[in-house]
């Protein structure tokens, strides 16, 4: 898992120290004086048992903004708040598996940890820029069950768009919306949610200008009742075409489409490598890796673009470089805590 571990955890430095103890405690106050964030993701109650919850950090730097990634959140039920929870629990119980489809088996994603990472950073951003204003800190409180709910379109359009209550949470949803398959064996997507798209596809693609005096296709609700019937159009064009020749075809009336890529062809992809999302240059052999690839920073700045400068760093890789260059601890500190195990 190493080599996977120093992918997501690229340019991060890592420390070894043991909460648990009364000298790591006052190492951890140490380090909090000279942070702006602290981010964890322990069970409730679990920093306090340690006395190192908000309440108390605060007091040692009141700057300090503190966000907690937990499955159901810090506020709430305690028949929740208090469970420990991963990608799986949260995925199941914001419907999410149900919504995808996904009547066996473990998620193919863990798309609650992303995604709740992913807001916890615009909240501390948005936290700092709060601070800049105030010079205050704050808690933040993140739920991966709240995020996952939050992005379940389908269960929300249930309960205000009435056809979708006729559907199967697991169907085809969208009219022309789907993954088509292609004469050489390849799957091409592509979708029409305007008028003028489906206009075009139907006059300029399909070749079926009958299809916009059809009485069934004649607007958007009522095409939502002819999906399966609108798939099996698109799927006679689509089977008789190479996907290139399709992709060809739908770019030149600008209908969206794109390719299904595999797993091993997504590292191909001619806009990730232009947009510099492609590191390969890291050397893992010690782990038996040929090579792995790692994505490159996801926001692009014009001022402060950005890059991959190391990979994951293993366990207390930067102990000497925090405790004794950060915090003045000598070495003899460190062979001290080493030996009682507090790092």
């Amino acid at each position: 898992m190493f080599p996977l571990f120093s992918i997501l955890n690229k340019g991060k430095k890592s420390i070894s120290l043991d909460l648990r103890k009364n000298e790591a405690n006052e190492i951890f106050k140490k380090l909090v004086k000279k942070s702006d964030v602290i981010l964890e993701n322990f069970v409730k109650g679990t920093m306090e048992k340690w006395g190192l919850g908000y309440d108390i950090l605060k007091e040692i730097n009141p700057k300090l903004i503190y966000a907690k990634i937990s499955g159901f959140g810090n506020e709430g039920l305690d028949a929740y708040t208090s469970k420990t929870a991963f990608d799986i629990i949260i995925q199941a119980e914001s419907g999410i598996l149900d919504a995808l489809g996904f009547t066996e088996g473990p998620p193919r994603l863990p798309i609650g940890d992303y995604t709740a990472g992913h807001i916890a950073a615009i909240g501390i951003s948005q936290a700092l820029y709060h601070r800049e204003k105030t010079s205050k800190g704050q808690f933040i409180d993140i739920s991966m069950h709240d995020v996952m709910a939050s992005i379940n379109i389908r269960a929300q359009a249930r309960e205000f768009v009435s056809l979708s209550k006729n559907l199967d949470i697991g169907s085809k949803f969208l009219p022309v919306y789907n993954q088509y398959n292609t004469k050489d064996g390849k799957r091409l997507v592509l979708t029409t949610l305007t008028e003028k798209q489906w206009k075009r596809l139907c006059n300029e693609v399909l070749k079926k200008p009958e299809l916009l005096k059809d009485k069934r296709f004649d607007n958007m609700i009522k095409r939502f009742s002819y999906v399966e019937e609108l798939d099996d159009i698109v799927k006679i064009w689509s089977e008789s075409l190479t996907i290139d020749d399709a992709i060809e075809k739908l770019e030149a009336v600008r209908i969206p489409c794109g390719k299904v890529l595999t797993l091993n062809e997504v590292y191909q992809h001619s806009n990730l490598q232009a947009r510099g999302m492609l590191y390969d240059q890291f050397n893992f052999s010690k782990w038996g890796v040929e090579k792995a690839t790692i994505p490159g920073p996801l926001i692009k700045f014009s001022e402060t673009r950005g890059t991959v400068e190391s990979i994951g760093p293993e366990f207390g890789a930067n102990n000497r470089e925090i405790y004794i260059d950060l915090l003045g601890y000598t070495e003899e500190n460190l062979k001290k805590f080493t030996r009682e195990k507090v790092i």
